[in-house]
């Protein structure tokens, strides 16, 4: 008696404990799903439904083509990191989530060609976090430098000043000489 089947509700695929069992290209996409990263428990879904956005519309996706899909994501995922156009920026997990979440939901608005030929769409969208995120901490730090209030304390203030690489000369001794004879000079009047 065969083993009852189901659809995964993300990619569409069915699946027995049999097909788990015997094919190895599903055994390796599970392995690399529990893998994707170690707090990774809310990214499990969201990943899953990013999968099924490769699935041709007629037809279920290949477990061999999803293996080699998270072939390529998960090494990013797990380093934190994004590749693209010749950079390699901070993507921690938090941003490969939303940007899974924000893929996933463009994709069943019918907001993107269906189905995903690479992820290069994804990309974008956690460049974009990251750009973001980096002026948005550029902007605050140089209104911190600037003075403006509510910015911080003066200790984190004075941490971000602008120093020189040089270290700084002691005061000429004919400079000292004159300004201590200024002050002289104020308070004795």
């Amino acid at each position: 008696m065969p083993l009852p089947m189901f659809r995964c509700p993300c990619c569409r695929n069915p699946l027995t404990l049999e097909t788990v069992l015997a094919n190895e290209a599903v055994r390796d996409c599970i392995i690399l799903l529990m893998d994707a990263h170690p707090s990774a428990s809310g990214l499990l879904r969201p990943l899953m439904g990013y999968l099924g956005l490769f699935a041709p519309a007629k037809q279920d996706i290949r477990y061999e083509r999803m293996a080699g899909l998270l072939e390529d994501l998960v090494p990013m995922i797990r380093s934190c990191q994004v590749e693209r156009g010749g950079r390699v920026l901070p993507a921690p997990l938090d941003y490969w989530k939303a940007g899974l979440i924000e893929v996933v939901q463009r994709g069943h608005s019918g907001g993107l060609k269906l189905p995903l030929k690479s992820h290069g769409y994804l990309l974008e969208v956690i460049v974009q976090m990251t750009t973001k995120a980096d002026a948005q901490a550029e902007t605050h730090v140089e209104r911190q430098r600037a003075g403006h209030a509510g910015l911080g304390t003066p200790p984190a203030r004075a941490d971000q000043s602008v120093t020189s690489a040089e270290p700084r000369a002691p005061m000429p001794a004919h400079v000292r000489e004159q300004l201590f004879k200024t002050v002289k000079k104020g308070a004795a009047s």
